[in-house]
């Protein structure tokens, strides 16, 4: 496992009035979820040596959390996945064939609106200095980098 930096980051952004339709994750989505999931990630932990590489909870963790677990799909196809823990966002996943599409964007836009109608703040998420195009799409849409954490390799 190699070094890398974990930021933490704070919304300080206008309030976003999301109309996008989301359902909560059920276990009819698990193994389309969990691909996306594999695939989003993959590359990541493999470069960083994260163990194991294809971490996606089990279906009964899932069902523990699906409460928190929001799915987009459209036309019948599973586009993408946020999954909002309070005032935590996590897991924010793209399929790849979806990615650089907007579907990020607008994942990211109804979980700040989800937080800010719950009225939970600050909204925050955490991200590795891996993931450059997250980082950037953090930071145009109003998140800062409130701290900096080095994680040491193995």
């Amino acid at each position: 496992m190699i070094d890398f930096l974990l930021y933490t980051m704070e919304y300080k952004g206008d309030f976003i009035d999301s109309d996008i339709s989301l359902k909560q994750y059920t276990d009819c989505c698990f193994e389309e979820y969990k691909r996306i999931y594999e695939d989003c990630f993959f590359e990541m932990r493999s470069a960083l040596g994260l163990l194991p590489i294809n971490a996606c909870d089990s279906r009964e963790e899932l069902l523990k959390k699906s409460n928190d677990i929001y799915i987009y799909i459209e036309n019948g196809s599973m586009i993408g996945s946020v999954a909002i823990f309070g005032n935590e966002i996590d897991e924010l996943i793209v399929a790849k064939e979806f990615q650089r599409k907007g579907y990020g964007q607008m994942l990211l836009n109804f979980a700040i609106s989800h937080i800010q109608k719950n009225s939970v703040s600050p909204i925050s998420l955490c991200v590795t200095d891996w993931n450059k195009g997250a980082i950037n799409m953090y930071l145009k849409n109003g998140f800062q980098i409130m701290k900096t954490e080095q994680i040491k390799g193995a």
